[in-house]
């Protein structure tokens, strides 16, 4: 069985500050972590605090709060612009090798238009500048993820980041592996129960439940992972609370911070063991 590196995101809706939860990371026998950026982002800091901790410094999830206006007209989307521009030279600064983009935001967006091609050209000239790789994720609106990369799928600074549960619920299960595999620098592992409705994409049932606590195919994910030969981190990307109107989290809420981190490292190794 081949030995991989595992990870997980630094956050997840826990009671914990983010230097207690890499600290659980390390100790529950987490390799490697990714942050969430944020405007008052100490890169640096957090860089020192997670190598302390002997853990990797995986990536950085950009901010995709308004990443939608990156595709209108007007200043909003140039501004928006200039704060992707700023994550990735805080990716720079911290030795951060990925930074994780969502194309879009919104489920009603389906139309990709030039302006947000514009101002991702400006994103992916400075990571090819500064050597940072974007990876780009398959979130909602898979039309703008197909676009981006027919774009700037040829850089050497764009990637592919594979979200397992954004794959059930907002791309209708389509195997996005077998069209971007080739490029996967980065995984967002985590689970869900499908979609509520077959017909409409709705962001309640984007759950981040913990492997094996959905309707994933844990054996067919990692098969995929072999059959287009990645060989990084596995990286999990999980949350502690459910979202509203559900109860799908419940189970999780006994759990210390500290309890949290060990049982997902022990999920993250029952997948791991299913590698050929």
């Amino acid at each position: 069985m081949k030995e991989w590196k595992l990870g997980i995101n630094i956050g997840g809706g826990l009671a914990a500050t983010e230097k207690e939860m890499i600290r659980y990371a390390a100790a529950a026998g987490f390799d490697a972590c990714f942050t969430n950026w944020k405007p008052d982002f100490d890169a640096e800091g957090l860089a020192e605090e997670i190598a302390k901790a002997g853990l990797i410094y995986q990536s950085i999830h950009g901010p995709f709060r308004s990443v939608e206006k990156l595709w209108d007209e007007g200043d909003e989307g140039d501004a928006y612009t200039d704060v992707l521009l700023q994550c990735l030279r805080d990716c720079k600064a911290s030795d951060v090798p990925i930074m994780i983009v969502h194309p879009i935001k919104g489920m009603d967006r389906h139309t990709p238009r030039e302006p947000g091609l514009v101002r991702f050209a400006r994103l992916v000239e400075e990571a090819e500048r500064l050597g940072v790789k974007l990876a780009f994720e398959n979130v909602e609106g898979i039309e703008y993820l197909h676009t981006v990369m027919e774009r700037f799928g040829d850089s050497s600074a764009v990637g592919f980041c594979w979200d397992t549960g954004h794959e059930m619920c907002y791309n209708f299960s389509e195997d996005v592996m077998a069209r971007y595999g080739n490029k996967l620098i980065a995984t967002h592992f985590n689970d869900n129960l499908g979609m509520t409705d077959p017909k409409e994409v709705t962001w309640l049932d984007d759950a981040h439940l913990f492997p094996f606590d959905g309707i994933a195919d844990w054996q067919g994910i990692m098969d995929r992972i072999a059959r287009d030969g990645y060989d990084g981190i596995l990286t999990f990307e999980l949350t502690s609370k459910s979202k509203p109107g559900k109860n799908t989290h419940d189970q999780y809420a006994a759990w210390t911070p500290e309890e949290y981190f060990r049982q997902a490292y022990e999920r993250a190794r029952r997948v791991a063991a299913l590698s050929k």
